[in-house]
């Protein structure tokens, strides 16, 4: 497969996340993924909440999607409905390298037969902060009495 030869984009990454109550790990993830690119794309997941253990958003996507654009690391956003769109992103954008969380290493995620069949190199990056969605929704609803 054909890599990305793009002067105007160079290396390209993609990365895909929810975005819900976007904190400080979620750009400490975004910068960990842009050092490893230099065109970096986000896909950002609609609605997550189908998959086990995945809360719905708080945050509507306008939302999350205004929020995702203003960080810096980020060069485009495509957002994404189902497990079949962000197959459907692997399969039509010229991506280079995929970033996903240290979690994912040993086991079977979307798009893994993609990505190989493709020669889309895989980064994973590393959690090494306490910030967390599932923390920050505690701290919001401890604090709201």
């Amino acid at each position: 497969m054909q890599r990305n030869t793009s002067v105007e984009k160079g290396k390209v990454g993609f990365t895909c996340s929810a975005f819900d109550l976007l904190h400080a790990g979620h750009v400490s993830m975004l910068r960990d993924a842009k050092d490893q690119c230099d065109y970096l794309i986000c896909g950002l997941q609609v609605d997550p909440s189908g998959r086990k253990g995945k809360n719905q958003p708080i945050q509507t996507v306008v939302e999350r999607y205004t929020q995702l654009k203003a960080v810096g690391y980020v060069d485009e956003i495509i957002p994404y409905g189902t497990e079949e769109d962000l197959e459907d992103i692997l399969n039509m954008y010229n991506i280079d390298i995929r970033i996903l969380g240290e979690e994912y290493r040993d086991q079977d995620f979307t798009g893994k037969d993609i990505c190989r069949k493709r020669d889309i190199d895989l980064y994973f990056n590393k959690r090494d902060h306490r910030f967390s969605s599932s923390d920050l929704r505690i701290r919001v609803c401890s604090n709201e009495s």
